[in-house]
């Protein structure tokens, strides 16, 4: 998937059905420090390529987070080699790269504890009949950090927003 060789997430779009095969998993989270977090970015003009999945180090543990698709979400765990060269879908003009801890605000939450973990849902606009965007929230003591389905990629966010819906694992 993605190009991403071994890699084959599973897709989500009901909250219920996603917190019920990764609640235990989540939760064993909870009071494990955040190592770093890989993010894939253009080689040439270090921009974040937010199509491709988000890996969360945590205690040596790597949870990848993949939004790839509207209105949906997947994780996994420990299936992506950071080390394989990344092939966008064999575009010979795509040279993208793994980067640690390369996104923008990142750094407060390196080597914080995760407290809390939370299933976010989130309405696209609006509207009541719009689909619910769905993501994962990690709050640490010193901070908290979104990350989460922006439409087909991925989204980061460092603060809370009341008008989303956070179900606590």
């Amino acid at each position: 998937m993605l190009s991403i060789k071994n890699y084959t997430p599973t897709f989500y779009e009901d909250t219920n059905k996603f917190i019920e095969e990764y609640k235990d998993k989540l939760g064993s989270l909870i009071g494990r420090k955040i190592d770093e977090i890989w993010t894939v970015h253009n080689a040439l003009d270090g921009l974040f390529w937010a199509d491709c999945p988000v890996i969360i180090s945590i205690e040596g543990e790597r949870l990848e987070f993949c939004s790839f698709r509207d209105s949906e979400l997947a994780v996994t765990w420990n299936e992506i080699a950071l080390e394989e060269k990344l092939d966008w879908y064999g575009s010979s003009e795509l040279n993208l790269e793994w980067r640690k801890n390369a996104i923008e605000k990142i750094h407060h939450i390196i080597g914080q504890p995760i407290k809390k973990m939370e299933v976010i849902e989130m309405r696209v606009d609006s509207n009541e009949k719009s689909p619910w965007l769905l993501g994962l929230g990690f709050v640490v003591e010193k901070g908290f950090l979104a990350i989460f389905n922006a439409h087909d990629e991925t989204g980061f966010s460092h603060s809370r927003n009341e008008q989303h819906l956070y179900k606590e694992i």
